[in-house]
């Protein structure tokens, strides 16, 4: 007995040694409630210790959810040990280390309102120092402990109108009419402002006492991040004194902590300087921002000056023609570590405050959207221990940790969900631009189980912006294309970020023009393959990808099957003026007023080639979208359904520019795969 049950079971294991041990599944829909990613890493003082949030995506209330994490490090920089500090429930964010690294401050909610909380790391609880309807943000210690600098906001009492009858007791009346008259009246995924000012704060945690540093009827301060002088006395900020004038021109200002002095403007050349960095000795002060132009972009850089008033302002590492993306001092005040964007990722340099000499530190920085593969990841830095979002083409972001030479620490939290995942390979292309042979880079995200003798459809996916970009990595819109037998084209054209000024400001006085073409190369150029059908060529991309579809349908209306503009701009006279950033779109994209040139707004606006589309059209914008308002969608629906088109518009109820909440996410994915599906040719 005991031998043949031997022998069945040595035929069984040698049975399962011939099969994997278990088949790999195509990504689905669902897989994004089983997703978590790391955002927002922040390295404590004495280099031991990570602070991260850990972004996931709740199923059951349909919303994105935060938690904040600590994690130790050992001498080597290896990641100890990690645990939960502040659940999900509170919505924790912002989260910063107090200068000697015993506390945290943070942003979490309580009684449904945002305020500032205080933790003891060693005592492990969170206590509320605030407790006003100010809405903090932009937290910063000041370096003596004692006090946090934020920005709030003061609402106002609204404006009514004068003689109106008291309403009766218990009435069924209509809401009070809403008086507007702010310009900037609404911003996209805020929603309507209320009457009021942003204001600069300090709490001082002994006694719990907030301070307004500035006073004023209008906004004094941006949120674009604020620095400590080493006195703990005063604090450097940006402001933007005419924000319908000069939609790029803001200066930095110093504010006195007690709020006794009116602030102190430091610079006042033309353009932008905003996250402003102290050095630890006080003597520099180092900011990122860009000289006005009458360019389509002024890409941010590195710039440093002394902390007083008009002192001359040098740029550092002139020679790095990168956008800069965020920047911290080193401790001795003689290097700033510098996270910038570079052919579609993000790399850290430390660059030498007297020479501008760059050192590489970690050559890439993976992106933290997750909705589609952009850059723009984070990273911190202290005591030569860097943290940031690491890259992966098969998962979202994790947490990597260096110490300048290689990676030392990592926190994964999708490794294993990865390993039972078949996901889209991603490969490079670079082609020549039909309109004057300038390179552009590009991927193709291949489907699970690619076979190399089989033809799949294609489907080019446009990246927004424009000024921004597409990198290698995992995002749930290609992974799901992917899954559903696409292969995925994806590319950075004229215009995007990280190739240097001049690409970026190709598309000036020319948006939408030569990065049509350069669009079109690439997918003419993967078309060629063997493994493509090309019958079946699709469009599709959202904000400025969403403009470049309708342009390409428009432009070459036999070219594609199918298109899907998300949340496009389709008429740029309706964009200057209906839109939460009319005098930036006005002045820096369209440089002149739409009743000054309104053939240069028509000519430029994809609402002047509908009456040459002919191909199947889907539009999908949020209701709640106000950087490319839904009467942008509505006004081509109605245009194209009056020629005639086959035409469908996706609405999202609630949704912003953003595509609004996780179970939005996906239909704004799976309404285009459906489209392009229906529209194949078989």
């Amino acid at each position: 007995m005991k031998t043949t049950l031997s022998f069945a079971l040595v035929a069984t294991l040698a049975s399962a040694c011939l099969v994997p041990a278990f088949a790999k599944e195509p990504i689905k829909a669902e897989d994004l409630y089983a997703l978590s990613m790391v955002t927002n890493p922040v390295v404590a003082p004495d280099g031991k210790r990570v602070l991260f949030t850990r972004a996931a995506f709740d199923r059951a209330q349909d919303r994105r959810t935060g938690e904040l994490w600590l994690a130790h490090l050992d001498d080597q920089g290896a990641i100890v040990d990690q645990r939960l500090l502040v659940a999900r429930d509170v919505g924790p964010r912002e989260a910063v280390f107090s200068p000697d690294g015993r506390r945290i401050a943070y942003v979490a909610t309580s009684i449904d309102k945002p305020q500032i909380f205080v933790m003891t790391l060693a005592e492990g609880v969170g206590q509320p120092v605030t407790t006003g309807e100010l809405a903090p943000g932009s937290l910063r210690w000041s370096p003596d402990g004692s006090r946090i600098a934020f920005i709030g906001r003061e609402e106002a009492k609204p404006a009514t109108i004068p003689g109106m009858p008291e309403k009766s007791k218990g009435a069924e009346a209509a809401a009070d009419a809403k008086i507007v008259t702010d310009l900037f009246w609404r911003f996209d995924g805020a929603g309507e402002s209320k009457p009021g000012a942003n204001h600069l704060y300090a709490v001082e945690l002994g006694t719990a006492a907030v301070t307004r540093m500035t006073s004023g009827d209008t906004n004094q301060i941006d949120r674009t991040g604020i620095a400590w002088m080493p006195d703990s006395r005063h604090v450097i900020g940006s402001h933007t004194v005419d924000p319908i004038n000069g939609p790029l021109e803001s200066d930095l200002y110093l504010y006195d902590v007690a709020g006794k002095a009116p602030k102190k403007r430091l610079t006042s050349r033309a353009g932008s300087e905003y996250a402003p960095e102290v050095s630890p000795d006080g003597r520099r002060l180092a900011f990122v921002g860009s000289e006005a132009s009458a360019e389509f972009y002024d890409m941010p850089r590195l710039w440093t000056t002394t902390p007083s008033p008009d002192a001359r302002i040098d740029a550092l590492a002139a020679d790095l023609d990168r956008p800069v993306a965020g920047i911290v001092w080193r401790e001795d005040s003689a290097a700033l570590h510098t996270l910038y964007y570079d052919q579609g990722v993000q790399r850290i340099v430390t660059i030498d405050a007297a020479s501008g000499a760059r050192a590489p530190v970690v050559d890439l920085v993976g992106g933290t959207r997750l909705y589609l593969p952009s850059s723009g990841g984070q990273f911190s830095a202290a005591q030569g221990t860097f943290a940031y979002t690491t890259s992966f083409t098969d998962r979202p972001a994790g947490l990597g940790v260096s110490r300048g030479h290689g990676e030392t620490g990592a926190i994964d939290f999708n490794r294993a969900w990865a390993e039972g995942k078949s996901s889209a390979r991603i490969e490079e292309v670079t082609v020549a631009s039909r309109a004057d042979g300038l390179p552009v880079q590009g991927w193709v995200a291949f489907p699970p189980g690619f076979q190399a003798g089989k033809r799949y459809p294609l489907i080019l996916d446009i990246h927004g912006g424009p000024n921004t970009d597409y990198g290698p990595f995992f995002s749930i819109t290609h992974s799901l294309y992917a899954a559903a037998g696409y292969i995925v084209v994806f590319a950075n054209p004229r215009g995007s970020i990280g190739y240097g000024e001049r690409f970026a400001n190709a598309i000036t006085n020319a948006y939408p023009g030569q990065d049509h073409d350069d669009l079109m190369s690439i997918v003419d150029e993967v078309a060629k393959r063997p493994y493509v059908d090309r019958r079946n060529l699709f469009i599709g991309g959202g904000s400025g990808g969403g403009v470049l579809t309708l342009w390409g349908i428009g432009k070459e209306p036999d070219k594609f099957r199918a298109a899907v503009a998300l949340r496009p701009v389709v008429d740029w006279t309706d964009q200057v003026t209906t839109a939460d950033l009319p005098s930036f779109f006005m002045k820096h994209w369209m440089g002149a007023a739409p009743w000054d040139k309104p053939e240069l707004y028509f000519a430029r606006s994809p609402y002047s080639l509908a009456g040459q589309v002919k191909t199947p059209t889907m539009l999908i914008t949020g209701e709640q979208d106000y950087r490319t308002p839904i009467s942008q969608t509505e006004q081509m629906f109605g245009a194209l359904k009056l020629r005639g088109v086959e035409t469908e518009m996706v609405r999202l109820p609630g949704a912003g520019h953003g595509m609004g909440r996780p179970s939005q996410w996906l239909q704004s994915v799976l309404a285009p795969i459906d489209f392009f599906n229906r529209h194949k040719a078989k």
